[in-house]
């Protein structure tokens, strides 16, 4: 990739959210995300740590925020939050990858955040696995779920369940009562499919999960 190509991330995929590429081997490749707010802007899960990368945030506003959805994507976490002075906040069952968090989110009860950010706990691929909705439109879903282009559907998978399946299938379940748009997964692929098909799809891979597919 041209050093030209690399200065277009992070890329917009829709006002305000961004794809910050550089995905680190730290994460397993995982994908991380940027979102642009007034108040402060957000890092969901972690790229690399790059001088080119950490530019372009601080000409987008800075990172106020780091949210974690669980332990194998915190990447260089640590040093976004000393770069940017940001507050991390992560599951006390998934602390061990920050162990210096500013918040530690508890239970299974969603809790907000700040005004239009919800964390929502879902168990299962990991013990203290999160999800992050912005706008009750944009749901970050870490190794929750994805979208599988082939198969056109929302999928999970038990092959890489490291906790609880029956959890995790309630976990989604659970997502069935929030409304949003767009699945920005950690790993696959992201969609966004009107709120109405997007349950739809969400009921039809719960059904999947309890005959032991995703």
């Amino acid at each position: 990739m041209s050093a030209a190509a690399m200065d277009d991330f992070p890329l917009v995929i829709e006002e305000p959210v961004f794809y910050c590429g550089f995905n680190s081997p730290k994460s397993y490749g995982g994908n991380s995300y940027f979102v642009r707010h007034p108040e402060g802007n957000w890092l969901i899960d972690s790229p690399k740590f790059l001088p080119r990368l950490v530019r372009r945030f601080e000409q987008l506003g800075g990172v106020a925020h780091l949210f974690l959805t669980h332990r194998d994507d915190a990447a260089d976490a640590e040093r976004y939050a000393r770069q940017f002075g940001s507050t991390r906040y992560v599951h006390r069952a998934e602390l061990s990858s920050q162990p210096d968090a500013e918040v530690v989110l508890d239970g299974t009860d969603p809790r907000e955040l700040a005004p239009g950010f919800v964390a929502i706990p879902t168990p299962g691929h990991a013990e203290g696995h999160c999800v992050l909705l912005v706008g009750d439109r944009f749901l970050f879903t870490g190794d929750h779920l994805d979208f599988d282009r082939h198969e056109q559907r929302r999928t999970a998978s038990p092959d890489y369940c490291w906790y609880s399946w029956p959890r995790q299938t309630e976990s989604v379940r659970r997502l069935l009562g929030f409304p949003f748009e767009w699945v920005l997964p950690g790993h696959g692929q992201r969609v966004q499919l009107p709120a109405d098909e997007m349950r739809r799809q969400l009921a039809g891979l719960v059904e999947r999960m309890r005959a032991g597919t995703g």
